[in-house]
């Protein structure tokens, strides 16, 4: 397991035990043979595929009935033959070796038959056979190799008499199959062979978001309401703080956590960059522990051409712009969505003078590539980091390395003020969001924990959902919302990088209790320990932004 999964990366993850658990759920379901298929959502490195080898191990060690096969396919999915070939010697490899060895030999199509004849595993040599006799042609068949190739993960259970739980990276790079002759059709047939299959868990995973969204909830896509999504987002301000202690040994005190998580948004690669660029700060240039050095770190990082951070903010931004049309256009939609965020079509279309079909028809391409997501009628860059890199970088601004604080203070305060306004935007989005999340209520019966509460709560079917201002103008309230029996619930949504404390519960309790309404409390970050005790101290509901996200792929699908 140590080859594909290093015991460096092993030690550094952090986190992530409600998606394991999820899947773990999934697993055990496999056993019952009601398997459920999952799709993990995310942006790019926000810690998927660690987030899938923490899953593989795990269930190495905990389920030997399980067998784990994991793949990338945008390694795959070259042609529709090299496609075949990796396809089910990756199936062969993790069944045979575990992990253990190099997949190299399982992998080619002269050494694959040896390798598996060697390993003893005759039965997967002979299933092999018509699909090696069809690589051999001069002209292959590729829709005869693209049924085998599915085919084969049922073939290899039966012929183990076991289940496998198969575990496709970047999924959606099938779609390049579509470009070859006689394989445009990919994707179909591996839905037709899905349907027809027991005894297998297939779990999807991709960074782009748009697209892994199109194939699985569009209707005309032959994935349609395959899979149940799991989005896998960024950590929270205490997750932070642990994976940073991880990395930086415990340099760093708690004084430091909330600003890191502030800088990078809890996205894990950014920390990971930011607290290694503030050990060499600390180490090798003599700075401080402290939070402008944090702060240095982060621009640095950021904006030094050098940098880990810059490098991969380049490459997004050069990756997602070639991909989509209008490059010209869409850098100057995107250079001015870095300096004012939430600006609707309709202010696009006045700033940068073009029509507002034309300004639609950017935003939308945006989107389509994931730079950019709509909030009531607004739209915001999916990652501030990326904003602030191109509101800098984009106009030519880029720091050394060894830039003094003094030289940085000018940007770390732009920062600064950029992120609080982004926040307070977001915010005033996600309290819409909440309300028409709670729209979509009709007595389903959710895990307590996404609530906070200990116990399955039946959500109620709200007759009315609202903002709520007193008739006095003295009390306001994200959302008031009552059923058609006059049951009523309280909701206030904080959407920023700070964890709600015990005295914004105990204003929401008070008015909840005005209101003769139970009461809800949605936190971005979370709760202090205090708070959380408090919560469920009076019965109040409390989320995390984690738990609105389950929330909305359980009720709005």
């Amino acid at each position: 397991m140590n080859y594909f999964y290093p015991l460096d990366q092993q030690s550094l993850f952090t986190n992530r035990e409600r998606e394991l658990a999820e899947l773990a759920h999934y697993r055990q379901a496999l056993h019952s043979g009601t398997a459920q298929h999952v799709a993990l959502f995310g942006l790019r490195r926000i810690g998927k595929t660690l987030l899938l080898k923490e899953f593989l191990r795990r269930t190495l060690a905990e389920d030997t009935s399980v067998v784990p096969i994991y793949m990338d396919f945008s390694y795959l999915s070259s042609s529709p033959e090299n496609f075949t070939l990796g396809y089910v010697g990756q199936i062969c490899y993790w069944l045979i070796e575990r992990g253990e060895s190099d997949p190299e030999p399982y992998l080619s199509q002269s050494t694959l038959p040896t390798a598996v004849l060697q390993a003893g595993a005759s039965d997967l040599h002979d299933a092999l056979k018509p699909l090696l006799r069809e690589l051999e042609k001069a002209r292959p068949d590729r829709q005869a190799l693209l049924r085998q190739a599915f085919r084969f993960p049922r073939q290899a259970a039966t012929e183990r008499k076991s289940k496998l739980a198969l575990i496709f990276d970047e999924f959606q790079e099938m779609r390049t199959l579509a470009h070859f002759p006689n394989s445009r059709n990919a994707i179909a047939l591996f839905r037709a062979e899905l349907q027809s299959q027991s005894g297998l868990l297939y779990i999807l995973a991709g960074s782009a978001v748009s697209v892994l969204t199109d194939l699985l909830s569009d209707p005309a896509s032959p994935l349609f309401a395959q899979f149940t999504r799991l989005p896998v987002g960024p950590f929270t301000r205490d997750e932070t703080g642990r994976l940073a202690r991880k990395v930086t040994s415990d340099l760093i005190s708690p004084n430091q956590e909330p600003v890191i998580h502030e800088l990078t948004g809890g996205h894990p690669f950014y920390t990971t960059a930011v607290c290694q660029r503030l050990i060499n700060l600390v180490e090798v240039m003599n700075r401080p522990v402290d939070a402008d050095t944090v702060k240095q770190a982060f621009v640095v990082e950021a904006l030094a051409p050098s940098g880990r951070i810059y490098d991969f903010c380049r490459y997004v931004y050069d990756l997602s712009l070639q991909k989509a049309v209008g490059y010209g256009s869409l850098k100057a939609v995107l250079q001015l969505l870095a300096t004012e965020e939430g600006l609707t079509a309709s202010d696009v279309a006045r700033r940068l003078r073009v029509t507002a079909a034309s300004a639609s028809d950017y935003l939308r391409w945006l989107q389509e590539v994931d730079l950019v997501a709509e909030h009531d009628r607004g739209y915001y860059f999916r990652d501030p980091v990326l904003r602030f890199w191109v509101a800098n970088v984009v106009r030519g601004v880029e720091v050394s390395l060894t830039a003094e604080p003094l030289d940085l203070s000018g940007l770390i305060a732009r920062w600064d003020t950029q992120f609080q306004r982004a926040s307070e935007e977001l915010g005033t989005a996600q309290e819409s969001r909440i309300r028409e999340l709670m729209r979509c209520f009709a007595r389903q019966t959710v895990e307590g924990s996404l609530l906070g509460a200990s116990k399955p709560v039946t959500l109620p079917a709200f007759q009315t959902v609202g903002e709520y201002l007193s008739s006095d103008g003295q009390v306001q309230l994200d959302a008031l919302a009552e059923t058609a029996e006059g049951d009523k619930w309280a909701v206030e949504v904080k959407w920023r990088n700070k964890r709600v404390g015990v005295k914004e519960l105990e204003l929401l309790r008070q008015r909840a209790k005005e209101l003769s309404a139970q009461a809800w409390f949605i936190s971005k970050s979370g709760f202090s320990t205090q708070a959380l005790a408090y919560a469920r101290r009076h019965g109040m509901f409390v989320s995390d932004a984690q738990a609105v996200e389950a929330l909305q792929v359980l009720l709005k699908g």
